[in-house]
């Protein structure tokens, strides 16, 4: 008998764990970058958005794999999970917009600090939008293993921007950050 696991899903926690465990490393050496080179390396740039879209196809391919294991989907959670999903697809594209550059996206280029358009509204509509558009997929499965790891998600992000690019920021752009932060919710602010 094999010890390999032969379901999907089984691979797909494996895989969404292992991203999780990586995490840590991760977001030390990013730190490191932030304070050697001000901005993140390239090969950081490739690995936390390698983690990031990994996370997202795993987190995918898991709310269908596991679809029904937290409930039966129905039109009601099709419907409302679908909404879900599209705004965080929304917001994301909202935050990439008022970014203008690429670059800014993967911490590549660290030269002003953006307040306009969704970011008047949320500090981080990316990790937002990434957010939404997990829980949206598992509500729409009825997926009681990818609203796990949504929240797995939400955790590790929350701790990253608390622990690594707050401070990054407040460095960067000082008491101009302060204020923002102020004015602007970590996450959404009405």
């Amino acid at each position: 008998m094999s010890a390999l696991p032969n379901d999907p899903a089984q691979w797909l926690v494996a895989a969404m764990i292992a991203n999780a465990v990586l995490a840590l490393p991760m977001a030390l050496l990013v730190r490191r970058d932030f304070v050697r080179l001000g901005r993140v390396s390239w090969p950081m740039a490739i690995w936390t958005g390698a983690a990031m879209h990994g996370h997202a196809l795993a987190s995918f391919a898991l709310a269908f794999v596991d679809r029904g294991g937290l409930y039966t989907p129905g039109p009601l959670s099709l419907t409302g999970g679908t909404g879900v999903f599209l705004l965080g697809a929304f917001v994301i594209y909202l935050g990439r917009r008022a970014y203008g550059d690429q670059a800014r996206v993967y911490g590549l280029k660290e030269d002003v600090l953006i307040e306009q358009g969704i970011y008047r509204r949320s500090r981080n509509p990316q990790y937002l939008g990434y957010g939404l558009m997990f829980l949206g997929a598992a509500l729409a499965g009825g997926s009681g293993l990818a609203l796990v790891f949504t929240l797995v998600f939400a955790g590790l992000v929350h701790l990253y921007i608390r622990y690594v690019e707050e401070p990054h920021l407040t460095r960067i752009f000082g008491g101009a950050y302060t204020e923002y932060c102020q004015r602007v919710g970590r996450y959404f602010r009405v």
